[in-house]
C-alpha cells in the first residue's frame, strides 16, 4: 500500500540519478515557522532550508542503504514534515528491509549530534529539554545562528524519536512489523502495530491540542496516523508493503 497521497509535486533536481521532488504539503513548514519569521527572517530562512535538508537526508539514508542491497530507488519526495523514498522492488530479505528502514532515523540522529556539537554539547534530558548552551566560537557571535542550530537539533531529535514509534507508516511501525512477523503470524504482528499506531496517533493529536499554542501541524499528523492505522486494523494486508 502506498501511504503517500497523490498530491501536486515538482521535481527540483536529481541526485545520483534519483529525482528529488517537493510536495505541496511542504507549505506546512513555513506556516509552522511563521512565528520565527516575524522575529528573525535570517533564522527563518536557515530553519526552512534545515528542515528541508533534514527530511531529504533522512530519505537519502533509506536510499543509500537500499542501493547497497541493490534495490533501485525511483524517487525521493520531500513534503510537510515527512518524506518518502520509493523503492522499485522489495529488499532481498527482511533483515535488509529493517536496515534500510532504520537508516533514515539514524541519519536524523547523526544530524542531531552535529547540531548538539555546534552548541557545545549541552545535556539533553529524556523529555528533550536542553541544558546550558555554550556554542563553538564560530557560532557564538551569531544569536540567530545559535537559535537555528538549537531548533534543528530539537527537530532532528524529534524526527529520530517520532519515526521509531510503533505506528504505520512510520519507519518504526514497519520495523516492528518485520521483527514481530518473524516470531508470530504476520497478520497478527500488523494488527498489533496498527492498534499501537491508533494510540500513538490519538496521543499525538491530544498532546498537540492540549499544548499551550495548539500545535496544528502535530494535530494533523497525529490525526492522519490514527486514521491510517485504523484503516490497516480493518485491512491488515494493506501494510504488507516493504
Amino acid at each position: 500500500m502506498n501511504f503517500i497521497a497523490d498530491t501536486p509535486r515538482v521535481e527540483l533536481f536529481r541526485l545520483a540519478g534519483i529525482p528529488i521532488k517537493l510536495d505541496i504539503t511542504f507549505i506546512l513548514v513555513p506556516i509552522f515557522l511563521f512565528g520565527v519569521f516575524q522575529s528573525s527572517p535570517n533564522t527563518f530562512i536557515i530553519l526552512l532550508f534545515g528542515v528541508f535538508l533534514s527530511i531529504l537526508l533522512h530519505e537519502l539514508g533509506h536510499a543509500t542503504l537500499a542501493r547497497l542491497f541493490r534495490v533501485p530507488v525511483g524517487e525521493i519526495l520531500v513534503g510537510g514534515f515527512y518524506g518518502y523514498a520509493r523503492m522499485l522492488q522489495a529488499p532481498p530479505s527482511t533483515f535488509a528491509n529493517i536496515l534500510i528502514l532504520f537508516a533514515g532515523p539514524l541519519t536524523n540522529g547523526l544530524l542531531f549530534l552535529v547540531c548538539r556539537y555546534a552548541l557545545g554539547q549541552p545535556t539533553v534530558s529524556v523529555t528533550g529539554q536542553f541544558g546550558p548552551i555554550d556554542p563553538l566560537p564560530w557560532l557564538a557571535d551569531s544569536p540567530w545562528g545559535v537559535y537555528a542550530a538549537f531548533m534543528l537539533a530539537r527537530i532532528n531529535l524529534a524526527m529520530l524519536v517520532f519515526n521509531l514509534l510503533p505506528a504505520f507508516p512510520l519507519d518504526g511501525g514497519r520495523i516492528y512489523r518485520d521483527v514481530l512477523g518473524s516470531v508470530a503470524p504476520r497478520v497478527l504482528a500488523i494488527r498489533l502495530i496498527a492498534v499501537l499506531g491508533v494510540a500513538v496517533g490519538l496521543w499525538s493529536a491530544y498532546t498537540a491540542y492540549a499544548s499551550f499554542n495548539h500545535n496544528l501541524v502535530l494535530l494533523l499528523i497525529g490525526a492522519q496516523i490514527a486514521i491510517i492505522n485504523w484503516a490497516i486494523l480493518k485491512r491488515p494486508r494493506d501494510a504488507e508493503d516493504r
